[in-house]
């Protein structure tokens, strides 16, 4: 009786596994190359442990051959694969928001490490991510996230056939309603940078020999500061109340 037992929780435990690991690999907060691989595993492996109680009724009988097995196992890595990807993409929009604030403001030279990214990028733009970083954590919306990939087995059922127009058509708007907050987060640096840009215009054509440049650089970059310094809290608010409301709406 244990002989029959075994193996079929064994494959129940290795499907759970292989799409939540999947998910914490990739997902922000939980997933960034500053955590140890170690305890990212250990997580990976808890939360598995977790989940797999919960689901065990959803999941599919032992395939009755090899290639049958590693289909269902692809497919599992695949959904975490794409789920962890797409709220990746979300938290990208404070990438987004901080590349075109340096821009705008003349600190686009200055860079440092983004966490989201994975490599060198705008200063403005690594700060935002720590900042939506902490703001997560601090809300616990990486609750939601974990809450999240127990639903996803509702969502996304195991040995359901991958309707991959849907995905692409899902991570589409994903991109898009990213790349949307980052410039709603934007917009405010955008209009302060058509006004200052077309005074110092008009200033150069009216004032011969005045030196826009020298002067409207180190004012551009004090006025960015100073519209940082008050408009960053209504910033992380529009993000934050979006993130929460696209994580919902995606995870259902």
């Amino acid at each position: 009786m244990l002989s029959e037992v075994l193996p079929a929780e064994a494959f129940g435990f290795l499907l759970v596994t292989i799409r939540l690991a999947a998910l914490v690999m990739v997902m922000p907060i939980l997933g960034e190359a500053s955590v140890p691989r170690r305890i990212r595993a250990g997580l990976a492996l808890t939360i598995s442990l977790i989940v797999y109680s919960s689901v065990r009724e959803m999941l599919p009988p032992i395939p009755d051959n090899v290639f049958g097995l590693l289909v269902v196992m692809v497919r599992e890595l695949l959904v975490g694969l794409i789920i962890g990807l797409a709220t990746r993409i979300l938290m990208s929009a404070t990438h987004t928001a901080g590349t075109v604030i340096a821009f705008q403001t003349g600190l686009s030279a200055a860079q440092s490490f983004d966490p989201a990214q994975g490599s060198q990028s705008a200063l403005v733009a690594a700060f935002m991510t720590y900042i939506a970083i902490t703001m997560i954590v601090v809300l616990d919306l990486h609750h939601l996230m974990i809450m999240g990939m127990a639903h996803s087995y509702q969502k996304f059922p195991v040995g359901e056939i991958l309707a991959y127009a849907d995905y692409a058509t899902l991570i589409t708007e994903m991109v898009s309603d990213s790349f949307l907050l980052g410039f709603h987060m934007a917009s405010p640096f955008i209009v302060y940078s058509l006004i200052f840009n077309l005074s110092l215009g008009l200033i150069s054509r009216m004032v011969q020999g005045f030196q826009v440049f020298f002067i409207g650089m180190p004012v551009n970059i004090f006025i960015g500061f100073s519209l940082m310094m008050i408009l960053i809290g209504g910033m992380m608010q529009l993000f934050l109340d979006r993130f929460r409301e696209l994580l919902l709406g995606f995870l259902g």
